[in-house]
């Protein structure tokens, strides 16, 4: 279940927002706000929304020109429930709300998948909002940890799945290897459980969109991109200094706190290479096949750091021209990775900094060795790149993001 709201009107006309169950985003035209808004007329933290298994929920957070769904007025600090084709209007904006996953068959799929899961986790500590995500082999739900006063992410192994032994230590070791990389850049892993002998990770939950989300719209900015290129960078270089290489990096693997805290997550078929014996089956690790290295996509295992760096580039490449550098729309997009070189990132980005197009180019080079030397030496050329073109955004501010993502209280927003 997700949520969309589309700008119907305003300056950022066209520009879109995801927001899943869970998650709640505060409106502003602050810069710390999940859905900032270029627009005078708009407070700070103007409003909040909240999507909760019951629907999408608004808040007006005491902006100072209000709130307003479908033309009403909404009372200050009062969460009200849009439906599917609502608006909502804030300053000069008006945002339409789209609601995906709400038809019969999806919310009985989600029923269904939700009983088989839900016994697992403790009723006393954990309350179960909903489901998230899924993937090859676990389902990702928002629960409130009631002990600790805090919202997670569970990702429980999936049961429809014929998941023999092997498989569900490859599941466990996806929490062990995140537990190994210590970096503010790296979605957190709390704990690792197995119950009634099936496993559950208890994660980060973010509250914000993944940078998938945030390209369906269009090409990031410039500076979004230098940011978030950079913190994935700083993570991949964490993971690398542990012996870790991710092998899926991509836009939907980055998940965007409030303060714009780019967090690589989803380590599923990442591989030690310190490890004495692969967990990896036949046919497991090539990863996405539009972000794959040469490497990659001729043996999955096979592959070290510069895999990772491929796949950075390739993502850098899908933020700024809003497409990545290779379509697999059909089987011989695998041919065209091996051989043919990306498309000119300039011919889709004019705007692009030509050191950046360079960088990019150069992380996506067919030989490993022809890339940049290391996640860290990407990651120093970005902020390099950032204080070079926006000395103003960069004075003064926390240029390598770090922190904790914010904890929103809606009841307490300026």
């Amino acid at each position: 279940m997700f949520a969309r709201l589309t700008v119907e009107a305003g300056r950022e006309l066209g520009r879109e927002w995801i927001v899943r169950l869970g998650q709640t985003f505060v409106v502003g035209r602050a810069p710390d706000v999940a859905i900032s808004v270029d627009d005078e007329r708009i407070s700070r933290r103007h409003a909040a929304v909240e999507l909760r298994p019951e629907g999408l929920f608004v808040t007006d957070l005491g902006s100072r020109n209000g709130t307003f769904h479908d033309g009403r007025r909404l009372a200050p600090r009062t969460p009200t429930l849009a439906a599917l084709g609502d608006s909502i209007e804030l300053g000069a904006h008006r945002l339409r709300v789209d609601l995906g996953g709400i038809d019969d068959k999806a919310k009985r799929e989600r029923a269904r998948t939700q009983r088989l899961d839900e016994p697992l986790l403790p009723r006393e500590e954990f309350e179960v909002l909903g489901e998230i995500g899924r993937g090859a082999t676990g389902r990702v739900y928002a629960a409130r940890q009631h002990l600790l006063g805090r919202l997670v992410a569970v990702k429980v192994l999936r049961t429809d799945l014929d998941v023999d032994e092997q498989g569900q230590e490859r599941f466990l070791r996806e929490g062990r290897v995140c537990c190994k990389i210590e970096s503010p850049y790296v979605l957190e892993v709390h704990d690792v459980r197995l119950s009634f002998g099936r496993a559950y990770l208890v994660m980060e939950l973010v509250n914000g969109p993944s940078a998938k989300d945030r390209v369906t719209s269009g090409p990031l900015p410039i500076y979004e991109v230098l940011k978030i290129g950079e913190h994935v960078a700083r993570g991949l270089d964490a993971a690398h200094r542990v012996g870790v290489v991710h092998r899926d990096v991509k836009p939907a693997n980055i998940l965007l706190d409030p303060r714009g805290t780019a967090k690589l997550a989803d380590f599923g078929i990442a591989k030690e290479l310190d490890s004495v014996e692969s967990l990896t089956s036949t046919g497991e690790g090539l990863g996405t096949l539009a972000y794959v290295s040469p490497e990659q996509a001729t043996e999955a295992k096979l592959v070290g750091p510069a895999t990772d760096i491929y796949g950075l580039g390739a993502t850098l490449y899908h933020l700024l021209a809003g497409r990545p550098p290779f379509i697999p729309s059909s089987p011989r997009v695998l041919l065209e990775i091996c051989r043919d070189p990306a498309p000119p990132l300039l011919g889709y980005r004019p705007d692009c900094p030509p050191e950046l197009a360079a960088l990019v180019h150069r992380a996506l080079e067919k030989e490993p060795a022809r890339r940049p030397g290391s996640a860290l030496e990407v990651a120093e050329a970005l902020l390099a790149l950032r204080r070079r073109l926006h000395p103003e955004a960069t004075r003064g501010a926390e240029e390598t993001g770090g922190g904790p993502a914010l904890r929103l209280d809606v009841t307490n927003a300026e």
